[in-house]
């Protein structure tokens, strides 16, 4: 039988509150395999490199959806340098978010999730698999250094990627906190149409507040082939698959459907995007003159004059793009384990 290989990452809010993750994890799995505690990305490489070496076939992610995007991408890396497939992953909850492991199906914590996949060993039985699309994302940073990473959901410009800014100012991480950062932002941008007198008598800052979040991303952005019409975006994202974030906004629905992108950029004022809320937090098909919101392929983004591209993937934010382009990734195989 192939081995385990478990990651977990301290710097995870619900491990920073429980140092003895670790061990906990260890005696889980006994025999079957190897914890590995990373505290970086190099320790990462390294664990996943050891990984390979051991011939494991399942990984268990327990941290939260950014450990996991740090996992696929770097893991993808190796697997390519030595022309092998990519294991089977397993995303444990208990992260902040935890939208991948939600849409496989997975409820457990990892400790949990590990005894369910060790019994099925004993079982000698194979799990069947969820499978779930990536997209690979590829750029340049305005340094000329690349980028490629894999993931799963990208808030690339435009208030879906500013809204993560305000969504981290405050811990912990949770449905409560993005119904926060959105009703703020609703407030303020309604407030703002306000008479200055009638602003005052309101939270100080609302106003500036919705200002930030729904500051538009200026780019040139082509979808399969095709430039849009227009370089100011309200918000601009896609996603592989489609997602619940928090029990709070839905998206990706065209992403269901395997093998598909889900593209979306939007093109409105303020008030345009706060008259679309239903829709974006619904999921359903957001309307406007200047909106593309469908299936695609292939989706590319450049930065127009000094605007830089700081997308958001899987929760981690990155910084200083100058283009990008989005395509499907690898398909990844999660076992579908009953850990409750």
């Amino acid at each position: 039988m192939n081995p385990i290989g478990v990651v977990t990452n301290p710097n995870s809010g619900k491990n920073r509150r429980n140092p003895g993750r670790c061990a906990e994890l260890e005696r889980a799995l006994g025999r079957w395999g190897v914890v590995r505690e990373t505290h970086d990305l190099a320790e990462l490489e390294r664990v996943l490199v050891e990984f390979f070496d051991l011939g494991t076939d399942v990984w268990v992610c327990d941290g939260g959806d950014g450990t996991l995007h740090w996992m696929l991408t770097l893991g993808d890396r190796i697997a390519r340098e030595r022309g092998v497939p990519l294991p089977r992953i397993v995303p444990a909850n208990g992260g902040s978010i935890d939208f991948v492991a939600h849409r496989a199906g997975i409820r457990g914590e990892a400790a949990s999730v590990i005894k369910a996949l060790i019994a099925a060993q004993v079982r000698a039985d194979k799990p069947d698999a969820v499978v779930l699309d990536t997209f690979r994302m590829r750029g340049t940073g305005k340094d000329g250094t690349a980028f490629d990473h894999l993931g799963f959901a990208s808030a690339i410009g435009g208030i879906a990627q500013r809204f993560f800014n305000k969504l981290y100012e405050k811990k912990p991480v949770d449905g409560w906190s993005i119904w926060r950062v959105i009703s703020r932002s609703v407030s303020g941008a309604a407030l703002g149409r306000t008479p200055r007198q009638v602003q005052q008598l309101f939270e100080d800052g609302l106003v500036d507040y919705a200002d930030e979040v729904f500051a538009p991303t200026m780019a040139n952005v082509d979808v399969d082939g095709k430039r849009l019409a227009f370089d100011s975006f309200a918000s601009l994202q896609v996603g592989s698959i489609d997602i619940n974030l928090g029990g709070v906004v839905r998206t990706f629905r065209h992403a269901h459907a395997p093998g598909v992108l889900h593209a979306q950029a939007i093109s409105a004022t303020p008030l345009g995007v706060v008259a679309n809320l239903p829709n974006i937090v619904l999921g359903t098909p957001i309307w406007g003159s200047k909106v593309f919101d469908g299936p695609a392929a292939r989706m590319r983004v450049t930065a127009v004059g000094d605007e830089s591209l700081d997308p958001v993937i899987d929760g981690d934010m990155f910084h200083g793009l100058a283009e990008l382009e989005v395509s499907r990734g690898p398909q990844v195989a999660v076992p579908r384990v009953c850990s409750e």
